[in-house]
């Protein structure tokens, strides 16, 4: 019957002119919405609404509804045998309604939420290479004839184009998804090897600096303090000898932390207990945590597996953290560290309560030299950074204002090969 129907003048060339016009956009809602114009068009229809089947879920949802309504319909579902569409999609053969006040399986739920009147349905499946993606309803029929089976064949024959572009439309979707997160990995990727190589090259510079910064610094700096030890002159000069020693005791410890981080190389790894070492640590900072009125909490596993890592740098990274956490809290305060387990990694948090981080400088903190504090050499971050970059880690820094910074940091599992 659909050869009779698409025999009749114009309509063929408007069938081709409709294949045509589906396949002109991979946007899901520009396909169905023009697929929808084109079917209510085509068989007379007051509405139409396209459902999708959800593959996780296994239910029908509203693909695209329209009306003043549609927000409310659109969270609706329909399980698979429920309603026409149901039906529909349970057999996947296409079902004609005359009277739905006769009709059993006719779901009255949509037209309670919407106010619309659904006298007669006709429904067909939507495939794709044989496999169901969606139903399509026509209702009412403005003729009051109302659908009949040549009306179910030409919606059975457009349904199976509209699925193969409501697939394609998705497919199209996915791989969009795809290529965005294969675009941020490479993005990251990128960022990550421009920061190894700038550290590197920063690293071989920070070599020559400081070896030909160290001497005179040393000098100058000796020569401060024995200036100090005697009596000024006045006390203008006293306080300018003593401001002067500050800000070569910063360039010196500059140029310590600059060569510390020029000698960074392979870690030497062994498997380390984490827990221990940072027990170890926390333990040379205890007087000083008990000074200022810090408490500190740990919240750690009974049982943590090692870590394959170099102990003495995670020392010395572990030592700028607490450092830094104990800095933030000069008034007193609650540090707490917190160890977890994921299947690939080991977790460490270590947070402060203390002023944090503006959030313009959060994407800095790990840049050389960048520091809010005042007598900060900027260097602490970025030894932290580099350390566990090379034992294959990750550190994170978040903070919100007047709420104190976490750093996040992660440690591969040892494996039986480590």
């Amino acid at each position: 019957m659909t050869e009779t129907f698409f025999s009749q003048p114009g309509e063929l060339r408007r069938l081709v002119e409709f294949s045509a016009l589906l396949n002109s956009s991979f946007d899901i809602q520009t396909v169905l919405t023009r697929a929808m114009d084109y079917v209510e068009g085509l068989l007379g229809a007051e509405a139409s609404s396209i459902f999708q089947v959800d593959q996780v879920r296994g239910d029908l949802f509203f693909r695209l509804v329209r009306g003043e309504k549609a927000d409310q319909l659109r969270e609706m579902r329909l399980n698979f045998g429920e309603g026409i569409a149901g039906a529909v999609a349970l057999s996947e053969e296409p079902l004609l309604i005359s009277d739905t006040s006769r009709d059993p399986r006719f779901c009255r739920r949509f037209d309670n939420s919407s106010g619309f009147a659904t006298r007669s349905v006709l429904c067909a499946p939507l495939k794709s290479r044989d496999r169901l993606v969606g139903v399509m309803e026509v209702l009412n029929k403005r003729d009051p004839r109302g659908f009949d089976e040549q009306d179910r064949d030409v919606l059975l024959l457009v349904g199976n184009l509209i699925g193969t572009a409501l697939e394609n439309a998705r497919l199209y979707g996915r791989l969009q998804e795809r290529l965005s997160a294969t675009m941020e990995e490479l993005e990251t990727a990128q960022a990550k090897l421009l920061r190894a190589r700038r550290l590197a090259a920063l690293g071989k510079l920070a070599q020559g600096v400081a070896h030909e910064v160290r001497n005179p610094v040393a000098i100058i700096g000796g020569f401060l303090r024995r200036l100090g030890k005697r009596p000024p002159p006045h006390a203008l000069a006293q306080t300018e000898v003593e401001l002067m020693t500050s800000q070569v005791q910063k360039l010196e410890r500059m140029v310590g932390e600059i060569e510390a981080f020029a000698r960074l190389g392979e870690p030497a790894k062994r498997p380390v207990h984490l827990l221990d070492l940072v027990e170890e640590v926390l333990a040379l900072q205890e007087p000083a945590l008990r000074r200022q009125q810090i408490r500190v909490q740990r919240d750690f596993p009974p049982a943590v597996p090692t870590v394959p890592a170099d102990p003495d740098l995670l020392r010395v990274a572990l030592g700028h953290l607490l450092e830094n956490a104990r800095e933030a809290m000069p008034a007193g305060g609650l540090l707490q560290i917190a160890l977890s387990l994921e299947p690939q990694r080991v977790h460490l948090a270590i947070k402060d309560t203390g002023m944090g981080v503006a959030p313009a400088d959060l994407s800095h903190v790990f840049d050389p030299f960048f520091s809010s504090k005042p007598q900060g050499t900027g260097m602490g971050l970025t030894v932290v950074h580099q350390i566990i970059a090379n034992h294959l880690g990750e550190v994170q820094l978040e903070s919100t204002p007047g709420q104190g910074v976490t750093v996040h940091l992660w440690l591969p599992r040892s494996t039986p090969g480590d």
